[in-house]
């Protein structure tokens, strides 16, 4: 688990997919710490990315900025970044900033069985 000020990170694995329950707030302060998990994850080889949003209470244009970088890298790899379970006034901030157009967003139960595959 990753932890700073504004957000905890809690990393797992489930049939396969990593999973990352966000927690907080994606914003200036905590996007380091979002791109290193990223990195991190990137450099394992990972092709997919399930990012559980449920926990996320605040998003601004720089939390925005680090979920589509992270998207366009994945891309880059032939690989997929989703988007789940966003609270309401998170997910209207994507959809008015068409984030949906780039990154899938999705409603998913906690063991993503919705999910076989990412990449």
């Amino acid at each position: 688990m990753v932890s700073v000020a504004a957000m905890v990170i809690k990393q797992k694995s489930i049939n396969g997919m990593q999973v990352l329950s966000l927690i907080g707030k994606l914003d200036i302060f905590s996007k380091n710490s979002f791109n290193e998990t990223i990195a991190y994850h990137r450099e394992q080889g990972i092709k997919g990315l399930i990012l559980d949003l449920r926990g996320v209470t605040f998003i601004d244009s720089v939390g925005i900025g680090a979920l589509v970088s992270a998207a366009k890298t994945f891309k880059q790899m032939k690989g997929k970044v989703v988007l789940v379970n966003p609270q309401e006034t998170v997910k209207q901030i994507l959809e008015q900033m068409n984030i949906i157009q780039l990154i899938p967003i999705f409603t998913a139960d906690e063991t993503y069985s919705s999910f076989s595959t990412l990449s």
